[in-house]
């Protein structure tokens, strides 16, 4: 069983709970290979932070609820004095994100035009249940750890990451194929069934981001054709909750994300400590996959009643970055998270390269 893991990290400095998923799911038959990245924690069924590389079989549970749940980053190519001249202005675009953009679980009360969604199921419940969400939803970043970040890269530039999934859509698709099994033959009809809602979602999530993408660019002042130009030419999109059929089997990502050889990824830290880009080393033996964050070392609850808000404060003050720091945010302090130079040094040479990092002025949080 342990000869199909392969660990970025120590498996003796994994927590005891994700321990026990990764020897769970590597005791499976029909589980090849298992890759563990240095942000893993516990996550449901399958580790945050693990890959999954499985044979014959498409697992719901493996992929998560947050279906197509990633980072978009695009580089403007403006420098950070030409945007912001002043923290006044930086609190006034937070405040004009905020008004623009619903965060936590709010969704919007105009609906945008998207295109409908019908279930390969056949299933009319799960259709209408999308269906019901869908427009209202689109464009919003949610809660949790989800994030829209805008910060200055090591030239000076502004660069803006948003982290946020397929919102209740992912989470309806998800729940109704969970129920139909753990595994799903990969040539069943239910198996292709869900690898085409899976899909639907995967599209979703990334156009919710983009659709926040333009309208912060918007509020930057940019006009909608400068806009389009640095989304073509500097967007780099990664998914890491999904699928993706492979000659070897079906490769599973819960938090973790691609890096294929020359790849372009994004690795979020926390809200101090901003966003590594990287380019991918197609390191096979790690099933070409990279973390996708830095990965708790705290839980919710824990983080809430150890962290101290004052000390959260203190930190984002003297960071200067302009973010909603309360009690609602407290599970997000840098705190609750590991440290993101052990994650990058993991990985460095290894799966990635780091090629740019960015420090956040702006950070929003549901």
């Amino acid at each position: 069983m342990k000869d199909k893991i392969k660990s970025l990290i120590d498996l003796s400095q994994i927590e005891p709970e994700a321990l026990k998923q990764i020897y769970d799911v590597a005791s499976l038959d029909i589980v090849k290979k298992l890759a563990i990245m240095p942000d893993v924690h516990t996550g449901y069924d399958l580790c945050i932070g693990g890959v999954a590389l499985v044979e014959d079989h498409i697992s719901p549970s493996f992929v998560g609820y947050d279906i197509g749940c990633g980072m978009c980053f695009v580089n403007t190519g403006v420098k950070k004095e030409e945007i912001f001249r002043s923290r006044k202005e930086r609190e006034k675009i937070a405040q004009q994100i905020y008004k623009a953009i619903p965060v936590g679980n709010n969704i919007r009360k105009k609906p945008l035009d998207y295109k409908p969604f019908k279930s390969a199921s056949g299933d009319k419940n799960l259709t209408k249940k999308v269906n019901d969400k869908l427009y209202h939803s689109l464009g919003t970043l949610g809660s949790g750890n989800h994030f829209i970040e805008i910060g200055e890269n090591l030239e000076g530039y502004v660069c803006i990451t948003i982290h946020s999934g397929s919102r209740n859509i992912g989470h309806s698709i998800a729940s109704y194929y969970m129920k139909k099994g753990r595994f799903l033959p990969l040539k069943s009809d239910i198996g292709q069934a869900y690898i085409q809602d899976m899909n639907f979602a995967l599209e979703y999530a990334l156009e919710n981001r983009l659709t926040m993408m333009k309208e912060i660019l918007k509020i930057l002042g940019f006009t909608e054709k400068e806009a389009k130009k640095i989304i073509k030419k500097t967007l780099i999109n990664e998914n890491h909750n999904h699928a993706v059929i492979t000659e070897e089997g079906v490769l599973h990502r819960k938090g973790a994300t691609p890096a294929d050889e020359g790849q372009l990824g994004i690795i979020p830290a926390n809200m101090r400590d901003g966003v590594y880009v990287t380019v991918g080393l197609g390191n096979k033996e790690f099933l070409s996959s990279a973390s996708h964050g830095a990965g708790r070392v705290l839980s919710r609850r824990k983080a809430k009643e150890l962290i101290d808000l004052e000390e959260f404060k203190k930190v984002m003050d003297s960071a200067d970055i302009v973010a909603k720091v309360s009690p609602s945010t407290l599970d997000e302090a840098p705190f609750a998270y590991k440290d993101i130079n052990q994650v990058i040094e993991a990985q460095r040479g290894v799966v990635v390269e780091i090629i740019d990092q960015v420090k956040p002025v702006i950070n929003i949080k549901g």
